[in-house]
């Protein structure tokens, strides 16, 4: 179930940034294998099975990596 935001319209102009926007993401096409292999060598042990978690973190890590590797 998605946590709903409920913000005064006054607050929702003055402060909205762009990390308060969430959106679904549907992946397509993932083999079987990788997930599996996904799920037990990074979801399981780091991230207590959580899927959206593992990739949230994992896609932050990618770009801080990024960023430091072109010094952004």
């Amino acid at each position: 179930m998605h946590e709903k935001r409920t913000l005064s319209v006054q607050r929702f102009e003055n402060t909205l940034t762009r990390n308060d926007f969430f959106v679904d993401l549907t992946i397509y096409d993932i083999p079987v294998s990788i997930l599996e292999d996904f799920s037990e060598y990074v979801m399981k042990p780091a991230y207590d099975g959580q899927v959206n978690e593992a990739i949230k973190d994992l896609m932050r890590k990618a770009i801080l990596k990024q960023k430091l590797a072109t010094n952004k």
